[in-house]
C-alpha cells in the first residue's frame, strides 16, 4: 500500500527521517502504547508520531510506502486505507492534512516527536 506525500509535507517530515527516526501515522483511538487511555472520542484524530528505530512497533502492522520510506500504520485503522491516500500541508494553518479518495480524514494532523 502507498501514501502520497506532497513536497511541502515532505519538507516538514524529512528532518526526522534524516535523523534515522521512524514515522507512524497513528489513529489516536485509545489502543496501543502511544495512545493515551481515555482520549478517544467521537472525533477522528490522526497524528504523526516520530520514534526511534528501536521502538516496538508490533501495533503497526500495516506498512505504507512513501517518498520518505516506510510509514507505519495500525491494523485497527484499516477502514481509512485506500489506494489514494495523501498527506499534504494546509497553506493557511501549516498543519498536515490526511485524506483518501473519499474524504479528508483529518485536517490537523500533529507531529509528535516521541
Amino acid at each position: 500500500m502507498k501514501i502520497e506525500i506532497s513536497n511541502e509535507a515532505q519538507i516538514k517530515l524529512q528532518k526526522y527521517v534524516d535523523a534515522g527516526k521512524k514515522l507512524l501515522l497513528d489513529l489516536d483511538d485509545g489502543f496501543g502504547r502511544f495512545s493515551d487511555e481515555g482520549t478517544c472520542a467521537l472525533l477522528t484524530k490522526f497524528r504523526i508520531i516520530v520514534v526511534d528505530p528501536t521502538e516496538n512497533l508490533s501495533d503497526y502492522t500495516v506498512h505504507l510506502n512513501s517518498t520518505l520510506g516506510t510509514i507505519y500504520f495500525k491494523d485497527s485503522a484499516k477502514d481509512f486505507l485506500d489506494d489514494y491516500m495523501k498527506l499534504k500541508i494546509d497553506p493557511k494553518t501549516q498543519l498536515l492534512i490526511f485524506s483518501n479518495s473519499r474524504e479528508i480524514i483529518d485536517k490537523s494532523v500533529n507531529i509528535i516527536n516521541y
